[in-house]
């Protein structure tokens, strides 16, 4: 889950609106206006011959008037290719000079680029994911590099041995450029509204670093309110309604004892755990007003992309149509809540009740609304945007877990084996989320599938100081990039099993540590250590490893805004699997080479599956 209630989310991505960037969908626009120089034309020709009376002057310009289109036709092209060469051999002399330099302390070198004014802004724009693909490829094993985009430079750090430092700037380059961005392209918020967090420069500690007033912390406000929601005693309430309601949709989907056959794995899932996820966290009135509201939140989904870029709604009209829509069903919702609700609606528990969901929620309002600039239609935006992050990267992974175990017999029936030793013939999700949590296999397909299917990228941003990490300044006012994927498939600190088990492809023991196996377990080892003889012990069950690993294991992102929905994520996911696992049989159709992520929201979370998911299913026969 991810942040804004988790939009895992972390970004390719986003920018603070202060900053002077919009994201280019899956990379950025320049949004600081750009001087460019305007070409010679026949109008100003002629103006100038028309005003000079030197001869010397008009003689020097016949050769450009005695140009034929033939000799155009080659000069131009020539010409342009000769600035594609010069900047390009300009820039790789400036970065292999950077990156040779031996000062104590220096800026990232930039990787090299063809087109002046534009730089890599292209092909970051076109595909992130090759993009930085490629800028690793030419950077080889160094840890720090910029990106020319338009008229800026954007940074990316990796390696192990710098994420520790980031730590230490715990309020200087924290930033809501996510939610920002996403709040103005993907959900509708007006400018106004969002140019608050722009102005709250206090901070996401209880502690403010300004004198932003109170009631306009509103960085700090939701951050502390998505805290309360997903931990503590109010984490467990959440699941706890969460698995009520799961489990009821789950009785009612129809699943019969004889085989069933449906065109994509996700189609079929997602409704069911969306409609549950939203109804524990917001309570059941959006179903109420609109029936379809799950299958419209759904059907949004692929048009992100579009409006990530800033398409108009002349080529998105469905998409804009669809985003009025969802936040009519918020807004009304939130005005139904408002008129309906009683304190003595609120459960025994202290936290739920039917109108607003949840105590989180019922306190969120009063924080929003009090907010300068913030209308009810800002509150619609910002709750949609809460949900969405909060639904749509945790039901992917989880679904990401079941393909994973069910197209591999073996993983398979070792799940079941280690679900029945530890007594769950029958899960009950409300009660067996513990022992769920302590098995070793079941924690070990989750955390292979983050490592493996997330990709995110968290930002960071000082506008005081220069940052410094290590050798690498990246000046203030700069962006600074942190991705998964380069940590995630670090072939110097993960365990490969000497390339037997290659980094781009799934692994359910990749996190297991068996005690008569010096090779098993996450991190790489020395090969003398691994190769060390060890004393035989009678019980080699594996255990699951995790700690020691924050420095190159990152799928809820890296530093202070760090997804605060992990724990409820990680509790979600693996009592969905449970219990798909346990109650059906499922047959996968699709071939090995099928199961590709789709990379068009990388940076932004769990990538789906690039194709569909075609699969077979049936009720499990269980022994009373």
């Amino acid at each position: 889950m991810s942040s804004p209630g988790v939009l895992i989310m972390s970004s390719s991505d986003v920018l603070n609106a202060s900053t002077g960037f919009e994201l280019l969908g899956a990379g950025f626009n320049n949004s600081v206006p750009i001087s460019y120089h305007q070409p010679l034309s026949l109008l100003s020709l002629s103006t100038a011959f028309a005003s000079s009376k030197s001869a010397s002057f008009h003689a020097s310009l016949q050769p450009l008037v005695n140009f034929q289109p033939a000799q155009i036709a080659v000069a131009l092209p020539v010409s342009i290719l000769l600035v594609i060469i010069s900047v390009y051999v300009s820039t790789w002399l400036s970065y292999l000079a950077r990156r040779s330099s031996k000062d104590a302390v220096k800026e990232p070198p930039v990787i090299p680029y063809m087109l002046p004014f534009v730089g890599s802004a292209l092909s970051f724009g076109l595909s992130p994911s090759k993009c930085v693909a490629a800028a690793m490829r030419t950077v080889g094993s160094q840890r720090a590099y910029g990106m020319k985009v338009f008229n800026d430079t954007l940074y990316f750090i990796n390696g192990p041995e710098n994420m520790g430092p980031i730590w230490k700037y715990k309020t200087s380059i924290t930033s809501p450029g996510i939610q920002t961005f996403c709040l103005i392209r993907v959900f509708g918020m007006c400018q106004k509204a969002v140019n608050m967090y722009s102005l709250d420069t206090s901070g996401i500690l209880p502690k403010p670093t300004s004198d932003v007033a109170e009631h306009n912390r509103i960085d700090y406000h939701t951050h502390a309110d998505f805290q309360k929601l997903l931990n503590g005693d109010r984490l467990a309430n959440l699941y706890r309604r969460w698995s009520t309601s799961f489990t009821n949709r789950l009785q009612s989907m129809g699943v019969e004892k004889d085989w069933a056959e449906f065109p994509d794995i996700v189609d079929f899932w997602m409704p069911s755990m969306t409609t549950s996820l939203n109804e524990a966290m917001a309570g059941p009135i959006l179903e109420c007003i609109n029936p379809n509201f799950t299958r419209d939140f759904l059907k949004f989904f692929p048009y992100v992309h579009g409006l990530m870029k800033g398409l108009p709604k002349m080529f998105l009209p469905e998409a804009f149509q669809l985003r009025d829509s969802l936040n009519r069903d918020v807004k009304q919702w939130h005005s139904l809540a408002r008129t309906l609700f009683k304190e003595s609606d609120i459960d025994a528990d202290g936290d739920a009740d039917p109108y607003w969901g949840s105590g989180s929620i019922r306190e969120r309002q009063k924080m929003l609304l009090s907010v300068d600039n913030w209308d009810h239609d800002a509150v619609a935006a910002s709750d949609f945007g809460l949900l969405w992050g909060a639904n749509i990267n945790v039901h992917t992974a989880a679904l990401w877990m079941i393909v994973e175990i069910f197209k591999d017999k073996d993983l398979l029936t070792r799940v079941r084996t280690e679900l029945k030793a530890a007594n769950l013939d029958r899960i009950t999700l409300g009660q067996d989320i513990d022992t769920l949590l302590s098995l070793p296999l079941l924690q070990a397909v989750h955390a292979e599938v983050l490592r493996l299917r997330v990709e995110v990228q968290s930002v960071f941003y000082s506008e005081r100081e220069d940052i410094r990490i290590n050798e690498w300044r990246f000046p203030k006012k700069s962006l600074v990039l942190v991705p998964t994927g380069p940590a995630h498939r670090d072939t110097n600190v993960w365990n490969t099993q000497d390339g037997a088990r290659p980094l781009d492809t799934f692994w359910a023991d990749r996190f297991l540590a068996y005690p008569n196996d010096p090779r098993s377990g996450p991190i790489r080892k020395p090969a003398a250590l691994a190769e060390k003889p060890i004393r035989q012990k009678s019980n080699n069950e594996p255990k699951f490893i995790s700690n020691g690993m924050a420095d190159f294991y990152m799928p809820y992102g890296v530093g202070e805004r760090t997804c605060p929905g992990r724990f409820f994520a990680r509790r979600e996911m693996v009592a969905f699997c449970a219990k798909i696992v346990n109650e059906f049989d499922v047959e996968i159709l699709s071939r090995e080479k099928d199961f590709k992520s789709n990379t068009i929201f990388y940076g932004l979370g769990t990538q789906r599956p690039l194709n569909r998911i075609p699969f077979k299913i049936r009720k499990r026969e269980l022994d009373c």
